[in-house]
């Protein structure tokens, strides 16, 4: 039986979304957060959504967050910690877009947010109101983040936490930009390695247009390595083949099909890499 929009709007306005990316791992840290957001908002739905990021590691936490929020109802909220700042000068705040809400500190965090569509308002928090009685300088993610993101999901609104502000901060990459003694490149960076060894890049099909002009087949440069070859899914490749393809997260990746392309060209999260984009008609001119 399908349910109508106003009965879809009434179970989402029921079941407060909330979901959690940390770097806390096993142990009782992560069930502390939750009993303090459900001690004020009992009739949330909590998603864990990863507590194995790389202790410290915000890049990572911000990239994960990139490839899961989008994916939740309008109104969720997402938490994300991944702080080695905690309880220094450094603010937590919650990002507002359109559709979803965000709670952390201001560490870059929600670099790729801020890159991937328009934000509403960036608040400040500042309110004592909605935070624990004692707040441990070593764990705000269950004294500041948690009640926040509960009170949050209940409705309040986001001046009652504090100022608006503008300098929060920016990305945990470098830019996407030509290349300063070759303007047929520009240079990126891998900021992902996953399980199966593919190499996720900074670079995406619409950075690159931007970047040159126009469109066209990515060949890519690292570590003095050169991949030439491009396809749309991994199968289309022969096994143990290097090739580039848009993955699942709207970037570039390189790939091997059945095999780590990690390992084979000796590449790990933080390495440069470049690409140049060959239309047919400059792959003609060459030949």
């Amino acid at each position: 039986m399908q349910t109508t929009e106003k009965e879809q709007e009434q179970v989402r306005e029921e079941r407060p979304i909330i979901t959690l990316i940390t770097d806390f791992g096993e142990g009782y840290y992560v069930a502390a957060m939750k009993g303090v957001i459900l001690d004020i908002c009992r009739s949330a739905c909590l998603v864990d959504i990863t507590h194995d990021i790389r202790s410290h590691d915000v890049l990572e936490g911000a990239f994960t967050l990139l490839c899961t929020y989008p994916y939740f109802p309008p109104h969720s909220v997402h938490i994300a910690v991944v702080d080695p700042g905690v309880g220094s000068e450094r603010r937590g705040i919650i990002v507002a877009t359109k559709d979803h809400y965000f709670v952390g500190p201001d560490n870059g965090v929600f670099s790729f947010v801020y890159n991937r569509e328009p934000v509403t308002k960036v608040i400040s928090i500042e309110s004592q109101v909605y935070l624990r009685g004692t707040v441990s300088p070593t764990f705000h993610g269950r004294d500041a983040f948690s009640p926040v993101a509960a009170w949050l999901a209940l409705g309040t609104p986001l001046e009652k936490f504090g100022e608006e502000i503008e300098d929060y901060s920016g990305a945990t990459v470098l830019p996407v930009q030509k290349v300063e003694d070759d303007p047929t490149r520009i240079e990126g960076m891998v900021i992902h390695v996953d399980k199966f060894g593919n190499i996720i890049t900074s670079i995406s099909p619409e950075t690159a247009a931007e970047q040159f002009g126009y469109s066209g087949s990515p060949k890519f440069f690292v570590k003095g390595q050169t991949i030439t070859h491009s396809y749309s899914y991994y199968a289309e490749a022969a096994p143990g083949e290097i090739f580039a393809l848009v993955g699942s997260s709207g970037y570039y990746e390189i790939a091997a099909h059945r095999s780590r392309a990690s390992d084979i060209l000796g590449v790990e999260r933080g390495e440069k890499v470049q690409l140049e984009l060959h239309t047919e008609s400059s792959a003609s001119s060459t030949t």
